[in-house]
């Protein structure tokens, strides 16, 4: 099963761009239009409200924390569809559900790959000096892709009864962005608020990245702890429900 979801992973992401104009250069373009979008936002219309401490500029701050975003939301939203779009080849072929939503959380972490690329590249433009916890990056990314092929999968089989989780979770996401420091710096909340923060598992994802890419620090068991907890518990209940509903959401399409 890994091999033939990794086989068609590949072929759709490829398919995916062959239409477009211009084709691959859309996976580049797309990251970069919103990180200017928000540098500029941030940095020059709000920069009295947006401090980050040391040598790191906002830019390098604001990089680290949106391009691995863009691609889990991405997920979140196409896995939810998992099952909708490839309602055609559910009934006529005898293969596990999860197979389907599992092919696209794989296609948009694929460009994951991508979103570090062109991450390491714009911290050398700015002076950002490589060491070796960058190596550790890939941690965060994986559990990251379990944890959100969890999510799909629960979600894309509770989509197939209520069609308005399709329409809720991109709004969801939004709220979701702002609700953990993606686009801001975490000492402009106020503490009272912090616990917000801190109870979402998801916060820890992403600051993970921050803190080993441009902080250059190591992570604590707690982080480590949170993630992977987390991580496998949400891949758990997935599985469940998607397995569980299998037979209903077959008779449901």
């Amino acid at each position: 099963m890994i091999k033939y979801i990794l086989k068609n992973s590949l072929t759709d992401y490829k398919n995916s761009y062959k239409s477009s104009f211009l084709s691959y250069s859309w996976v580049i373009l797309h990251p970069l239009m919103l990180l200017g979008v928000y540098s500029f936002v941030f940095s020059q219309i709000m920069q009295s409200r947006v401090d980050v401490s040391g040598n790191i500029s906002y830019t390098v701050y604001l990089a680290v924390g949106i391009l691995p975003w863009i691609v889990f939301s991405t997920a979140i939203l196409q896995g939810t569809l998992g099952i909708v779009n490839n309602v055609n080849f559910i009934k006529k072929l005898n293969i596990p559900i999860y197979v389907y939503v599992a092919k696209e959380v794989v296609e948009q972490f694929l460009n994951m790959i991508v979103a570090m690329t062109i991450l390491f590249v714009f911290l050398y433009l700015n002076d950002i000096t490589p060491t070796l916890k960058w190596l550790l990056v890939f941690v965060p990314i994986v559990l990251l892709f379990i944890f959100s092929l969890g999510i799909s999968m629960f979600l894309s089989s509770i989509n197939i009864f209520f069609r308005d989780i399709e329409k809720a979770i991109g709004i969801f996401l939004q709220i979701l962005m702002w609700m953990i420091p993606i686009v801001y710096p975490l000492d402009i909340v106020p503490k009272d608020w912090n616990f917000v923060i801190f109870y979402d598992p998801i916060f820890y994802y992403f600051n993970s990245i921050r803190e080993l890419i441009i902080f250059d620090h190591s992570l604590s068991i707690k982080y480590y702890m949170i993630m992977i907890i987390s991580s496998i518990v949400m891949f758990l209940i997935g599985f469940y429900t998607i397995n569980k509903l299998e037979s209903d959401i077959r008779d449901s399409i």
